[in-house]
């Protein structure tokens, strides 16, 4: 069962160049972890508990790196947070009782 971890960062309260640059160290960390990037996430095929466990280090260890550098990762993080893909929704795909009504060759 897929799971995604959710990353930002606070580009509002830090120059641009350096969580650009920080972005690029962190997607290329979650993804030689075994992380797919889609956006802003990183999807695993694996239980919650690894997925955080895996995401978790790999942060842990670009922190490790980065403060030899006086760069505190975690200060530029704006959200860090998992979660079940099945629990997602897409709300703008109808679905439930909402129906779409295809008529083809009807102009209105």
């Amino acid at each position: 069962m897929p799971y995604a971890i959710v990353i930002n960062l606070d580009y509002e309260n830090h120059p641009p160049e350096i969580c650009s640059e920080l972005w690029n160290v962190i997607k290329l960390g979650m993804l030689q972890a075994g992380f797919v990037c889609d956006g802003r996430r990183f999807i695993i095929s694996q239980p919650e508990y690894r997925a955080c466990e895996l995401a978790r280090g790999v942060i842990d260890d670009l922190e490790d790196h980065l403060e030899y550098h006086r760069k505190h990762l975690y200060r530029f993080m704006r959200d860090f947070y998992g979660y079940d893909t099945e629990a997602t929704r897409n709300l703008l795909v109808p679905g439930g009782k909402e129906q779409i009504e295809l008529r083809v060759g009807v102009i209105n």
